[in-house]
């Protein structure tokens, strides 16, 4: 296929915002993945609740993706944190 050419044929009639959106989402869901990541290398008395706490944003995504951005922003600083503190297992 020609460069820039779509792949789904769907995507060649896309308007802006559609595309917006789809970035928003696999933007968030990278950072999920690396927010997991995170977790997972942290102590268990802090991997625990810092999973749990995911699980919520998880959840939250289905409801209010925007909040749920947010939030995973904010938790993303504090694993971040918690890795500099915590030593590794």
């Amino acid at each position: 296929m020609a460069a820039g050419h779509p792949v789904d044929p769907q995507e060649a009639d896309e308007t802006p915002e559609s595309a917006a959106e789809r970035e928003f989402y696999r933007d968030l869901a990278k950072r999920l993945k690396e927010a997991h990541s995170r977790a997972n290398a942290l102590p268990e008395s802090v991997r625990i609740p810092a999973i749990r706490r995911l699980l919520m944003v998880t959840e939250r995504v289905k409801r209010d993706p925007v909040q749920a951005s947010e939030r995973l922003d904010r938790m993303l600083v504090e694993l971040a944190e918690a890795a500099e503190k915590a030593p590794t297992r």
